[in-house]
């Protein structure tokens, strides 16, 4: 079954099917729409038992996943990153017998001769919904909707010029709109001026500075940097979520690197792009965080996320123990 894009966010909430094929050019796109998905099945990604993620499965582990029940009962949710098309056969005998468990595939762009693609759109049993990035002209539009969804209003050229230096992809956009609301702070507006500061280079935020200092290791600086964050209205949920967003970017790089690209060429097609002020630190983080460790760093932040939400510890702490934590495993990794 081929979905529209018109029906992505009702579908998201109250998915139809037990199978649903995520791909398309926009990682950042995917991986949101994976995670909503995720949220669609109340407590599971709460719960070891109720929630799988997988990258690159074998297919009779894929099928053990699915088929495979909550000890704790109540519905599973089964995660598949970088779904392949050797996949293809395993998902013909899911979608005869559709499991009771949500099983998400996650993948980039597929042909219309994919088999994966083929079977999710023909089959009744199993979802197909294409993740394109919004259309260059009518990034301005969004960008100001989206900011004063949450609050933050911006004037028309600097939304006009943020849509010149940003892509339409999710993940890039997604941060740097976390980056803009938490700049606009109490104010709650942004000007121009605003924009080309936090935009241009990344700014001189304590945000930033805490995430840097984090991923490349210091962990002295972390502490610091996280500590005038907050003292400058930095919440930590906001601070967590463009985290995920920096350590998102840093998976797709990681992953150009493992095909074969150089650190170089995969740096360069990050949207937006990297400042050069910022290319050194970049270099350090990829090689302290590769692929296998940064989905692992993935794992550990959005299960902060939850936390932060969801448990009686002061949020504060939990983001702060999250970071020291990452920055320690980055030293860790500097000094081997």
């Amino acid at each position: 079954m081929k979905l529209d894009a018109s029906r992505a966010d009702g579908f998201l909430k109250a998915p139809s099917t037990s199978l649903v094929l995520l791909h398309g050019p926009d990682a950042g796109l995917v991986a949101e729409r994976g995670l909503a998905l995720a949220r669609s099945v109340a407590g599971a990604l709460d719960d070891p038992f109720r929630f799988a993620e997988l990258s690159n499965p074998a297919p009779d582990i894929l099928l053990a996943e699915a088929s495979a029940a909550a000890l704790t009962g109540g519905r599973r949710v089964v995660r598949v990153r970088d779904a392949r098309e050797s996949l293809a056969k395993s998902l013909d005998l899911l979608t005869k017998e559709p499991p009771d468990a949500l099983v998400i595939l996650e993948a980039g762009e597929l042909t219309p001769k994919s088999k994966l693609r083929a079977l999710a759109e023909k089959s009744a049993t199993m979802a197909s919904l294409a993740c394109y990035a919004i259309d260059q002209a009518k990034l301005p539009q969004v960008i100001s909707s989206r900011l004063r969804a949450r609050g933050v209003s911006i004037d028309q050229d600097a939304a006009i010029w943020a849509a010149q230096n940003l892509t339409g992809e999710e993940g890039p956009l997604g941060q740097a709109l976390e980056v803009l609301e938490l700049y606009a702070g109490e104010a709650k507006s942004l000007s121009l001026a605003d924009t080309t500061a936090i935009l241009a280079d990344g700014g001189d935020m304590s945000v930033t500075d805490a995430i840097d200092a984090a991923l490349t290791g210091d962990v002295a600086a972390t502490d610091k940097a996280l500590a005038l964050a907050y003292e400058e209205g930095a919440s930590p949920v906001g601070l967590i979520r463009v985290l995920l967003q920096e350590l998102s970017r840093l998976r797709l790089v990681a992953g150009a690197m493992v095909e074969g690209a150089s650190a170089q060429e995969a740096m360069a097609g990050m949207r937006p792009p990297i400042f050069f002020k910022r290319q050194g630190t970049v270099q350090k983080m990829l090689r302290l965080w590769p692929l296998r460790t940064v989905d692992q760093a993935l794992a550990a932040v959005l299960a902060a996320e939850i936390a932060c939400k969801t448990t009686h510890i002061p949020d504060q702490d939990y983001c702060r123990q999250t970071m020291l934590a990452l920055a320690t495993r980055a030293r860790t990794a500097a000094r081997a």
